[in-house]
């Protein structure tokens, strides 16, 4: 198996992060952030086919946001309506079925999870996966369509369809669930990544991981340029290269994968949280070891009754699972102590990225240049969010 060494992408995908950024600040800001890239290219030794890319990059990121600006502040613009045409047929159908073998919470959790609507939730439980951290579970993302992707694998596999047929039978399957949960960005990503990879398995290579995060930064910036300052976009990323940078590291020193994977995304993710959160949950490692899994058992069975249409007897089993997870999180929302309240700007942002950037596996310094640097900026983050 060969592997597919597309790392220019990444650089794309800063080029783009750049020119979307210093456009939402300043036009002359943005060209002269074109004058430097364009110099810096044009005396560079790189490949004379990254150079137009990356030129050519920058230039559609730009226009895209102006375009993107001008859409948005159009007075006559019309947002689509989620519940009309199919989409709303099937999720009017999918939240019925539910409320036939479920209580009308437990039914709004299950839905939630299915499909990412937040909005069918009371302030009560949303707050109570916040403050637990387990929040992450009612967001529609790669932890589902991971799932999703996995159980259509093993179907597949034991209706023994040939493998070079499933990524055709996937492919379609996982888009359409993309379009019944909106599109949103965590679920874009996702797709994306999930697709890549299967593409590249089917052609024998083996998709390098930065490169598939970078694809999907870069499609998702040019198609919605404002996704940059997005919550969801900016922590479903960082959750991602979390789990790039540490997880491995910390697998090797702690051998549990759910603990090493809350870790590894934690860690990731931690200036976002708080920064759009403005809290620390205090049980969010025991949460996820022992309520995630549950209530992944829960999303697989929510999942085979909703799609087999007969086998809603399934989902009896899910109210008790339900009601434990429930009880346990409003045990942890009774704790005033749950939560540490942690507020900070964007300069720390930049600092902690960097120290985690530098201290991750992907950068070969020598160990006492390495550690020192991240130790100095982990030192001026912690300055920065005391002071």
């Amino acid at each position: 198996m060969k592997l597919c060494n597309f790392r220019p992408l990444c650089w794309l995908a800063l080029v783009v992060i750049v020119a979307i950024g210093s456009a939402m600040l300043s036009l002359w800001l943005t060209f002269l952030g074109a004058a430097i890239l364009f110099t810096i290219l044009l005396w560079s030794k790189l490949p004379r086919q990254f150079k137009i890319v990356a030129m050519s990059l920058y230039i559609v990121a730009v226009i895209s946001y102006l375009l993107t600006t001008c859409f948005v502040s159009n007075p006559t613009y019309r947002t689509y309506d989620p519940h009309t045409g199919l989409r709303g047929v099937i999720l009017k159908y999918v939240h019925w079925y539910l409320s036939l073998f479920l209580s009308e919470d437990n039914a709004n959790l299950i839905y939630n999870m299915l499909l990412g609507d937040k909005s069918i939730l009371t302030f009560g439980i949303r707050s109570n996966f916040n403050i637990a951290g387990v929040a992450h579970i009612l967001v529609v993302s790669g932890l589902h369509v991971g799932a999703l992707y996995g159980a259509l694998r093993t179907l597949l596999r034991w209706c023994r369809v040939p493998k070079r047929a499933h990524i055709w039978i996937i492919a379609p399957i996982l888009l359409f669930y993309g379009y019944l949960c909106g599109w949103q960005y965590a679920i874009i990503r996702a797709v994306i990544m999930c697709l890549t990879y299967s593409f590249a398995k089917y052609h024998l290579h083996k998709a390098d991981s930065l490169s598939v995060l970078s694809l999907a930064v870069i499609i998702i910036l040019i198609l919605f340029p404002y996704a940059l300052v997005s919550a969801s976009f900016l922590l479903s990323f960082s959750c991602v290269l979390g789990i790039y940078f540490w997880y491995q590291t910390i697998f090797r020193i702690i051998p549990s994968s759910s603990l090493a994977m809350y870790l590894a995304v934690t860690l990731g993710s931690l200036p976002f949280l708080i920064y759009f959160f403005g809290n620390i949950p205090v049980f969010g490692v025991i949460a996820n070891v022992v309520l995630v899994p549950l209530l992944m058992w829960a999303f697989y069975l929510g999942l085979f009754a909703v799609c087999t249409f007969v086998c809603g007897a399934l989902l009896w089993l899910v109210e008790p699972l339900l009601n434990f997870v429930t009880w346990v999180l409003d045990a942890i929302s009774q704790i005033p102590w749950a939560t540490i309240p942690v507020n900070h700007g964007i300069i720390p942002i930049f600092v902690y990225l960097l120290g985690v950037i530098i201290l991750s596996r992907f950068i070969f310094l020598k160990p006492k240049v390495k550690y020192s640097l991240a130790g100095v900026l982990f030192t001026c983050y912690l300055l920065l969010v005391v002071f």
